[in-house]
């Protein structure tokens, strides 16, 4: 698409029933999405530190070296499945490389060694599961209007966070056997809860494949060859023609640059007994509230974003979570268990919620018959921002403490508002 502002609607219109259930349909692989790449982003860091007893400049190397393969393999999905026009249609073969991912899961969950597990996470995991990703992604603007996409996101969203309380159920009721000083336990709880993701992940693709229904290859444009992709990706004109969407991957960036500097180090911040002061009780409270803040979070946010056009709450929702950021440490460091659990909404909003709005922006821009590709280049900004976040992250937490690892996030947050501001607006409504 272009730059032209699309005109919505006075109303809010609701989904038809078989949209409604595709959209379900499409969280319900997002769960699964979330809940797989939970323990590919965090339990494998505490394999890394808990397990394996190595520092966290190794778990920097591992977020590095599997981001520059998702970098990759996103974009070359995404070129892969716009052209593919089987009789099962263009995304939906992709799903069932969930099966090799999550045999990957659990193979290195076995490996009980650093060169092993960087095989397992960064060339099976890293290969198969970005492709089971783009498409999953590239479905909700191929099903959902622009009109409707905001609503769609968070509908998507909400049902994708249910993968992450069950990650985090997982997690804290075995967070003392993760972090346990007795090889043998700690070894074990790793290979059980690692291979329940690789499984959950491996069964969902083959949901997604049998449900998603997608639109006849007959209505699809022409297959293009990989070359001609490439080579219309470096014609000039046509970038020229998606100004906003490069704006949109830059202002994305430094955000998720933000949460780069947080997510590696949360984890093991977390089972670290003499750094976080809170006990199992105390979190759940802590997360319980977060999440029933957050569910309903996104979906306001989606349908505010669908009312009032994608731009205008960014700028104000941002600084809140900017400065709910800021005081995360002292909250840890002073044992507040008030604050910290008033502090966890925004906490979680920070990390996981603001991209409904993101991701509908985001979508709006993509051009149709290149969504795929054109994801795939918008995976920079979930890629390259966790290397960058990831070291800036680690260099705080050794230096300093895990704990601060939230101070530069909200750096990186707060840089990020003006870039959004000079994104333009995709969808304008009728006043």
């Amino acid at each position: 698409m272009t730059e032209d502002i699309l005109e919505g609607k006075k109303e809010l219109e609701g989904f038809s029933r078989f949209v409604l259930f595709q959209v379900i349909i499409i969280g319900v692989l997002w769960l699964a999405d979330t809940f797989f790449y939970f323990f590919e982003q965090n339990i494998f860091n505490t394999y890394v530190t808990n397990v394996l007893n190595l520092g966290y400049l190794f778990i920097t190397l591992m977020v590095g070296l599997s981001a520059t393969v998702g970098l990759i393999m996103n974009f070359v999905w995404g070129i892969i499945s716009d052209n593919t026009r089987s009789k099962y249609g263009r995304r939906r073969p992709f799903l069932l490389f969930s099966i090799i991912a999550g045999i990957g899961m659990i193979l290195a969950a076995f490996s009980n060694n650093y060169i092993l597990l960087i095989i397992f996470d960064v060339l099976l995991i890293g290969i198969t599961a970005n492709a089971v990703s783009v498409a999953s992604r590239a479905l909700i603007p191929d099903v959902a209007e622009l009109e409707k996409r905001g609503r769609a996101n968070g509908i998507v969203q909400a049902v994708s966070y249910l993968g992450l309380i069950f990650g985090l159920v997982i997690f804290i009721l075995f967070e003392e056997d993760l972090g346990s000083t007795d090889p043998t336990v700690v070894l074990n709880t790793h290979i059980l809860v690692l291979t329940i993701g690789g499984i959950v992940y491996l069964v969902s693709g083959v949901i997604g494949f049998f449900f998603i229904k997608e639109r006849p290859t007959s209505e699809l444009p022409p297959k293009k060859k990989f070359s001609t992709e490439l080579k219309e990706l470096i014609d000039i004109s046509l970038l020229k023609n998606q100004k906003n969407f490069f704006r949109v991957i830059v202002a994305t960036s430094i955000y998720q640059t933000g949460i780069g500097c947080v997510m590696a180090y949360l984890f093991p911040l977390l089972t670290d007994s003499e750094l976080f002061p809170f006990g199992m009780v105390d979190l759940l409270m802590a997360i319980g509230i977060g999440f029933l803040s957050l569910v309903l979070g996104v979906i306001l946010l989606g349908r505010l974003a669908d009312k009032f056009g994608r731009k205008k709450f960014m700028p104000g929702v941002i600084l809140l979570i900017s400065i709910a950021f800021f005081f995360i440490p002292y909250s840890i460091t002073s044992g507040g268990l008030i604050l910290f659990i008033v502090l966890t909404p925004f906490l979680l909003l920070g990390l996981l919620g603001l991209n409904t709005i993101i991701n509908a922006w985001a979508q709006d821009t993509l051009p149709d018959g290149k969504r795929g590709q054109f994801y795939g280049i918008f995976n920079i900004t979930l890629t390259v921002p966790q290397i960058i976040g990831g070291i800036f992250g680690g260099l705080v937490a050794e230096i300093f403490t895990p704990i601060y690892i939230f101070i530069p996030g909200a750096i990186f947050f707060l840089i990020s508002i003006p870039l959004f501001m000079i994104v333009k607006e995709t969808l304008k409504m009728d006043k």
